[in-house]
């Protein structure tokens, strides 16, 4: 029988002192410990180590088969595909109302994108955050007297971990399945998720593009609600164009096109020098209505049954934008445009018209076109019909600029601007700062508004000038007028860039003043 070892005090203390010959006392114990074991036990013991994982292997696959013969007869279940839109709406509830509440040791790290509100942070290259976001690949749960589980594979290729712009959920097939012979309850659930999708969704833009291989449409981005106010063109045919816009969308509209065999579609062309807003007011149409938007870049497709492909897959009630709509020419012969290298589409003329208008296309959406040369559309894609208003966006105007300087200063809680009010103090300025009230503020901006010159600067120009001065609109207001000085004296090379091109001078900017509302001049 191996006799316990025991070491002596005298001998640890001079294990430890540093005075003695350390090495040889320790070899001294490893010697006595070593002489103390059982070979046979240690066999022993080594030979339940090499069967632990073979044991391993047994008690899985024999739950699998288990869980097998149990999911066959007794688990009802529907398959999600991956990169699905309500692959992402079920992912996200399970995170937020079961993963979370439990002890994760599984996540999913990104870097945090800065918030609309650190306005500094936008402008500086500094490290962001990093987001963890739970991760799972089997959860069992209970929801509305149901037991559920939710699996995800964790064999394959994860299409979301090749996307950069993925944030890492939705990307896996997700298989729901529930306790029972029904599957009521797994759509019940889905329901639940679609629900929670939707009321987290509001407040945002779901922008859809198609993916790198154009084959599929795949969410592009998730964007902040744009409010109209921040879109600076004229009031008078911003309020015709929301007017028509809700007009179409009214459920009695829809009936009242199908009671008289009308074709149900709404198509709008927004025109005008780059800078303007065309884009932008096409994402706020969007929040303002609480519809998705599917981005058309036509010098992208790459042939008329790839457009006819795209505009099949896209849902009725929604909005589509079509960017660059004069990248489409009658004739094939190359122009200017093509002899100096800019992009020029494959797709024809006919083809846009089919999917636009076509006997097979379908119905209900709203179809946004945009181009900076309008004089090089053909008569036949803006007829009425197609194109049932048109919506000129020039350079911004004083009145326009003032609105500009208050709504970049002068914000409250829900983004509307404030009335003036003598009484009122509350600061718009950060620590260190002015304390500037309303009415001064006012002043200020009615000062920046006589700066500017009618019709001459884009609303992006004036856009850049403001994220130089963010913080000071003092600074802002006395700066103004050299930067008037400085872009005028360069404006006239821009100009140049816009206006050759149709081979007349002027040619744009006398196109561009002159706006159509309805095919009727302004």
């Amino acid at each position: 029988m191996a006799r316990p070892f025991h070491l002596g005090v005298a001998a640890s203390h001079r294990l430890f002192d540093p005075s003695l010959q350390g090495l040889d006392i320790l070899r001294d114990v490893i010697g006595r410990w070593a002489s103390g074991l059982d070979i046979t036990r240690l066999g022993s013991l080594a030979a339940c180590v090499g069967a632990a994982p073979a044991a391993w292997r047994f008690l899985r696959a024999a739950w699998r088969e288990v869980y097998g013969w149990v999911r066959q007869f007794f688990i009802s279940s529907v398959t999600i595909p991956a990169r699905d839109p309500l692959n992402r709406h079920v992912t996200n509830w399970i995170v937020a109302n079961v993963v979370q509440h439990r002890s994760i040791r599984s996540f999913t790290a990104r870097t945090q994108q800065a918030g609309a509100a650190d306005r500094a942070a936008l402008l500086k290259k500094t490290r962001r955050d990093v987001q963890y976001l739970p991760h799972f690949e089997t959860v069992w749960f209970w929801h509305d007297g149901c037991l559920f589980v939710a699996r995800r594979p964790s064999e394959g290729f994860n299409a979301s971990a090749a996307d950069p712009a993925s944030d890492g959920i939705g990307g896996e097939e997700l298989i729901i399945g529930c306790l029972g012979r029904s599957t009521e309850p797994i759509r019940r659930l889905i329901q639940n998720c679609q629900d929670y999708a939707d009321k987290h969704s509001q407040y945002f833009v779901i922008i859809y593009s198609r993916d790198r291989y154009g084959m599929t449409w795949q969410p592009k981005s998730r964007k902040p609600i744009r409010r109209l106010e921040t879109v600076h063109f004229d009031d008078r045919l911003k309020h015709e164009l929301l007017a028509d816009i809700r007009k179409y969308l009214d459920p009695k509209t829809k009936r009242l096109y199908q009671s008289r065999s009308m074709p149900y579609r709404r198509g709008y062309l927004f025109y005008g020098p780059p800078g303007t807003g065309k884009s932008s007011l096409s994402t706020a149409l969007a929040g303002e209505f609480g519809l998705d938007l599917y981005e058309v870049r036509i010098p992208s497709v790459a042939n008329d049954q790839d457009l006819e492909q795209m505009f099949q897959e896209i849902p009725p009630r929604c909005l589509v934008l079509l960017e660059d709509i004069d990248a489409i020419w009658v004739n094939r012969e190359p122009l200017d445009d093509e002899k100096n290298g800019k992009a020029r589409s494959n797709c024809t003329l006919s083809g846009l018209l089919n999917v636009l208008d076509g006997v097979g296309s379908p119905e209900g959406r709203i179809v946004i076109m945009t181009t900076n040369k309008p004089d090089r559309l053909d008569n036949a894609l803006i007829r009425p019909g197609r194109i049932d208003m048109k919506v000129m966006l020039g350079n911004i105007s004083p009145k326009s600029a003032e609105q500009m300087f208050l709504r970049m200063f002068m914000p409250d809680a829900d983004g509307s601007l404030l009335p003036p009010s003598a009484e009122d103090k509350n600061t718009i300025s950060e620590d260190g700062k002015p304390l500037i009230d309303h009415g001064r503020l006012r002043k200020l901006a009615s000062e920046f508004a006589a700066q500017i010159p009618e019709n001459t600067f884009t609303p992006s120009q004036l856009q850049g000038f403001f994220q130089l001065h963010l913080d000071d609109p003092i600074e802002a207001a006395s700066h103004i007028s050299s930067w008037v000085e400085r872009e005028l004296s360069g404006i006239s090379s821009d100009d140049d860039i816009e206006i050759v091109g149709n081979g007349h001078a002027n040619g744009h900017a006398n196109g561009y003043a002159n706006g159509y509302v309805n095919g009727h001049a302004r």
